[in-house]
């Protein structure tokens, strides 16, 4: 859809280009692009393979011109006052329309396919739960120090540290949005966490922010997505969406190409001319930057600048590797957009004095302010599978109904002990169990699922614990928490052996260290209710958190 009017269209038999401050784009070009970026995202999803027409609405012009009595283009675009039947032989004619022995056919498939696209959540209208409003008017507050932050963006670093829950992620899409309505700007979100990535979107879907207009707006990429796109616009990766084989040497090769003068600042520029919707951003929002692999950064920086790099930095937050090193790319430039924040904005006090106990008795140097506007919060410790507590999951439930919430509001985390996997997507437990008593759920631990979001108010939220980075709920279940961090401690041993070739002196000590660390994550994302199952009675987090139960015994209660 373009909105120009005719002095800022250039329509022709070949097509139709648009007018933007930084020149004229191919609108046609960028309608078959989505024509099969939508054909290879209905096969992923829905293993179909429909025919997708395309076609360009004008809304700006009242009707097409014509030449020599021709309406230009002839096909594959409508004017504002269109219809249904010009809408179908615009879209129908860009290829020809087929012949068959009951005669013309417009078709993009069987009855059967059709059934399976239209069941897709794509097609699903968007309907905000009192969660999602309390996102949108926290992103549309338009508060003094976005606005700030805003003046900032693009043109030099904002960096703002903080421990989970204290509005780091919030902050940045707040000055992204100020951004937007006040200059236009048009800023690219990345992360690494693909259901963070999808929470974000519907969060901007529901707000009607664009992602992809010359008139600004906010984008959303995962980090490794994104960086691809830009390695195989080099020539330095192949063509394939979703495959990051060698990604990270990959990066390091475009690095070296780029300090031996084969690749500049010219194709640099190139590559963003002729893909602006793609690659063309005034600023660059990090999510979680503390730990991107070095030559990750490196190449961002290299691609957009340091100034244009704007970074959400977690304290204590290390889950991918060593610390990555973004203060070189700025350096002798005024550290102006640098804040810290300390107060625990999304957690009830409740919550937030718990997490301060939980960090303690685990020996972390983590701590929050409390949240003093928000009083009250609870935690559950319950032993045993929580897809087998059918009980549990209605009490929990029906209280989230009755504060004002929907099913979606509600996070789930499990382990991959609780994941199963049939021939082509994956599964938990959980949601089978959700689904077996007709309850609606959005089972996240399987990657096709979390590339798209929720659209369903009604849709419990399911994920691995790796995936809920950045999220939160009203209520949030940890299913087997224990398990998670037992998994966490033999990871992080695996990786000092590979490292070292050798045992480490405290390498238990270390290892349980990154395992607590990753548990802080799981334990700030609730609002209102956490609750802790665990899956084995003598398990080191099972006995903290029975310390802690014991120092908080008006916060925390242990169920039998």
């Amino acid at each position: 859809m373009k909105s120009q009017g005719d002095k800022g269209l250039q329509i022709s038999a070949g097509g139709v280009k648009a007018k933007y401050p930084s020149g004229w784009k191919d609108a046609t070009g960028q309608n078959d692009a989505q024509k099969y970026a939508l054909g290879q995202y209905l096969q992923e999803t829905t293993a179909t393979n429909p025919w997708v027409y395309r076609c360009v609405m004008l809304t700006g012009i009242p009707e097409l011109p014509k030449d020599r009595g021709r309406i230009q283009p002839a096909a594959g675009a409508v004017a504002a006052n269109f219809d249904a039947t010009s809408l179908l032989v615009a879209m129908a004619t860009v290829n020809g329309i087929q012949q068959q022995a009951v005669g013309p056919v417009i078709s993009s498939g069987d009855q059967g396919t059709l059934e399976r696209i239209l069941e897709d959540p794509l097609f699903r209208s968007i309907v905000p739960s009192s969660l999602d409003r309390k996102k949108m008017d926290r992103i549309a507050a338009r508060p003094a120090e976005a606005k700030e932050l805003a003046t900032l963006l693009g043109e030099h670093r904002i960096h703002l540290r903080g421990h989970g829950g204290t509005g780091k992620t919030v902050l940045l899409l707040q000055s992204a949005y100020e951004a937007y309505l006040a200059q236009g700007k048009r800023s690219l979100v990345l992360t690494y966490n693909t259901a963070l990535a999808a929470d974000i979107q519907r969060t901007l879907a529901l707000m009607s922010i664009p992602s992809d207009s010359e008139g600004g707006g906010i984008a959303v990429r995962t980090v490794m997505s994104f960086l691809y796109s830009w390695l195989n616009k080099l020539g330095l990766a192949p063509n394939e969406e979703g495959i990051f084989d060698n990604y990270v040497p990959r990066c390091k090769e475009a690095l070296e190409y780029f300090s031996a003068g084969a690749l500049g600042d010219t194709e640099v520029a190139g590559v963003k001319a002729a893909n602006p919707l793609e690659l063309g951003f005034d600023a660059i929002l990090v999510d979680e930057a503390q730990d991107w692999p070095q030559p990750e950064a490196d190449l961002l920086v290299r691609l957009y600048g340091g100034n244009a790099i704007s970074l959400a930095d977690g304290i204590a937050q290390l889950v991918r590797g060593s610390a990555t090193n973004w203060k070189d790319s700025v350096a002798n430039t005024p550290n102006v957009g640098r804040r810290h924040l300390d107060d625990g904005l999304r957690m009830k006090s409740n919550l937030c004095a718990f997490a301060n106990a939980f960090a303690e008795e685990a020996g972390l140097p983590w701590h929050v302010g409390m949240n003093q506007r928000a009083p009250g919060g609870r935690v559950l410790v319950i032993h045993g599978r929580y897809d087998q507590m059918p009980d549990l999951q209605e009490s929990l439930l029906e209280d989230a109904l009755r504060a004002g919430n929907m099913p979606i509001d509600m996070l789930h985390c499990v382990i991959p002990t609780t994941v199963i996997q049939d021939s082509a997507r994956r599964h938990s437990l959980l949601a089978r169990a959700f689904e077996a008593k007709s309850w609606e759920a959005w089972d996240g631990v399987d990657e096709i699922a979390r590339r798209n979001f929720p659209r369903s108010v009604t849709a419990l939220r399911v994920l691995q614990y790796e995936s809920c980075r950045g999220l939160e709920g009203w209520t949030t279940v940890l299913d087997g928490l224990d398990g998670f961090w037992e998994r966490k401690k033999q990871e992080a041993l695996a990786g000092q052996e590979a490292a070292k070739g050798t045992e480490l002196p405290d390498a238990a000590r270390l290892a349980e260290a990154v395992a607590w660390r990753w548990c802080m994550i799981p334990i700030t994302r609730p609002i209102d209710t956490l609750a802790i199952t665990l899956h084995y009675p003598s398990s080191t987090v099972g006995s903290l958190l029975g310390r802690v139960a014991k120092a908080l015994p008006d916060l925390v209660e242990i169920m039998a």
